[in-house]
């Protein structure tokens, strides 16, 4: 359904407004009901926009580990998340494209490569605006091309805080690639299934980082009007970071090279650095399980070479992970989600505590998240959640420096949409 826009919204407000009177006391023109208003130009002209707040408060009884949570780095705080726009023309034929800033505190999160606002190549520090998609789209009969950039097929929750159900994101979330810069070619096989290729720079990468390329494919198969599935794999390889004589605990940091966010070590190839094949397969199952009630499940199964293990040791990171989801519409007003997932790290390398340290070894994570969603109006959504994560080996960090294997995050957001 198509959203109205800031400048539908403020053209409601005036045409409500008292009518405007001249200084000699005459009575302003009345405006020209059959005027189109510049909503009314975009319709015609098949151009969709969306906008949109995010601004909530998270806070966390331990200190936040960024490979568990990538969007809440501190340990309490009130935020601007996002201020989102999106404008689009897609038509069914012909060309077309798409175009998505956000402003906020996540862009410096989201941002790729080569394009953030303050591209120092660290981790959480991309600036406060980022441009996740921007792409020209071609479509000519079952066969849609896309050529810039735009979100990536694997997993189950979006960069986008209205599309997911929940205010804090997955741990499967911050493993998973947010974008991609490429080609993407898409075929409608038949009215129920799709297959997806492409190819592209990598994990969140506007610029590339290697010299070559990251192969997408990927199935969408819609069983029925309720149930669906799509599995995609990428594979490609990614920059590594440096170990040896120039080591330090934040060499070996998970932040440097198994999730998205480039991390300070993780140098260029052609700057004395080296890269590695990762590969991730990804598979979201959703159903509707009645008119008021969708369940979905997420599973991922990542491997990367030439990962940095321990000092002056290279070996493949492999970590795998399941996560679900339960989603109930009460009302109009009211609705509950619940998630509860798992990350297992064969190494101990992808989930290791995000402040610099040796990796502890295999390790485990699990989360169990509950979110109340209440809308009192059509385009604004309180949310509130609380959140339990728990690892085998300790990896969050407390008040005195140590570690501890539990944390508890708990928050308040919320979303209006123009």
């Amino acid at each position: 359904m198509k959203k109205q826009s800031l400048i539908a919204l403020m053209g409601l407000i005036f045409s409500v407004s008292p009518k405007l009177v001249y200084a000699d006391g005459t009575a302003a023109p009345a405006a020209d009901a059959n005027k189109p208003t510049l909503e009314t130009i975009l319709t015609n002209s098949g151009i969709t926009d969306k906008e949109y707040i995010d601004a909530s408060y998270i806070g966390h009884n331990q200190t936040p580990n960024t490979n568990i949570q990538v969007i809440d780095p501190t340990k309490s705080s009130f935020g601007l998340h996002q201020l989102g726009v999106v404008i689009a023309k897609q038509p069914k034929e012909g060309f077309g494209g798409l175009v998505n800033v956000i402003a906020g505190s996540d862009a410096g999160v989201i941002c790729s490569y080569g394009i953030c606002t303050n591209n120092t190549a660290q981790p959480f520090s991309g600036g406060s605006l980022a441009l996740p998609q921007a792409f020209i789209q071609y479509a000519k009969g079952d066969w849609t091309t896309i050529l810039g950039k735009f979100p990536s097929l694997a997993g189950a929750e979006s960069f986008d805080s209205t599309l997911n159900t929940n205010m804090t994101r997955s741990i499967l979330y911050n493993h998973q690639p947010f974008t991609h810069t490429g080609i993407r070619i898409a075929n409608a096989l038949t009215s129920s299934t799709t297959l997806t290729v492409g190819v592209n720079n990598g994990w969140d990468q506007a610029t590339a980082q290697t010299g070559s390329k990251t192969f997408e494919l990927a199935l969408n198969e819609t069983f029925t009007p309720d149930t669906s599935l799509v599995a995609s794999i990428y594979s490609g390889a990614e920059a590594m970071p440096q170990v040896g004589g120039t080591y330090s605990p934040g060499n070996i940091s998970p932040v440097t090279y198994t999730t998205n966010t480039i991390g300070g070590s993780a140098l260029l190839p052609t700057n004395g650095g080296r890269s590695g094949l990762r590969n991730i397969y990804d598979t979201v199952f959703t159903t509707n399980l009645t008119s008021q009630t969708t369940f979905i499940v997420d599973a991922d199964y990542v491997t990367q070479q030439n990962a940095a293990l321990s000092i002056n040791t290279v070996g493949t990171e492999t970590y795998w992970g399941i996560a679900a989801y339960l989603n109930h519409q009460f009302n109009d007003q009211y609705r509950v989600s619940l998630r509860a997932e798992q990350l297992r790290d064969e190494q101990g390398v992808a989930i290791a505590y995000s402040g610099g340290g040796t990796p502890l070894g295999a390790n485990t994570v699990r989360e169990v998240t509950v979110t109340l969603g209440y809308a009192p109006i059509k385009n604004f959504e309180l949310r509130t959640e609380l959140r339990a994560d728990r690892a085998d080996n300790p990896i969050f960090g407390t008040s005195n420096g140590s570690l501890t294997q539990n944390m508890l995050t708990y928050g308040m957001q919320g979303i209006y949409k123009f």
